[in-house]
């Protein structure tokens, strides 16, 4: 068998319906209402990835990660696969906090830090990482705007 035959697998992407577009995304709280059934019945964190067209158009949405009632442990690479995969050219994050205290922990405001980084080297955009809870949400970009407007080196210090 030649390098050319040989496959591990192969993947194909196909938009269920390709008439049918998400809703248009223009705020925090368009994003926060699709949400709020997670932050009101979930025992359990859940980090979501919202992939978005051009146009802030919803074109996917995909439960990236389920952890424990405290926390989750969360892969970078795990957060940008759907992004990559259905071609999105933002993205945004939302995670619920059970406890229902909807502010950001030091995890979090890290975590943003480094999808930011790694969005810039992609080139997509991320556009807000929110937390919700049964109490509000928090969006951890209107709380550190600096993260998106300044360029980081690799300790996270601005440049």
């Amino acid at each position: 068998m030649s390098a050319q035959d040989w496959k591990a697998y192969e993947l194909i992407v196909t938009r269920a319906n390709p008439e049918e577009l998400g809703p248009k995304v223009e705020s925090p709280k368009d994003l926060v209402k699709y949400f709020s059934g997670v932050a009101n019945n979930d025992l359990q964190e859940s980090l979501f990835v919202i992939s978005f067209n051009g146009r802030n158009d919803v074109i996917g949405i995909t439960r990236a990660v389920q952890g424990t009632a405290t926390g989750t442990s969360v892969a970078i690479g795990e957060l940008m696969r759907p992004a990559l995969l259905t071609g999105a050219v933002a993205v945004a994050l939302v995670h619920n906090h059970p406890s229902g205290d909807h502010q950001p922990s030091d995890e979090d405001i890290r975590l943003t830090k480094e999808i930011v980084s790694a969005g810039r080297i992609l080139d997509i955009t991320i556009l807000d990482h929110l937390v919700v809870s049964h109490t509000g949400f928090t969006s951890i970009r209107s709380m550190k705007p600096s993260m998106w407007s300044v360029e980081q080196d690799w300790e996270g210090d601005n440049v």
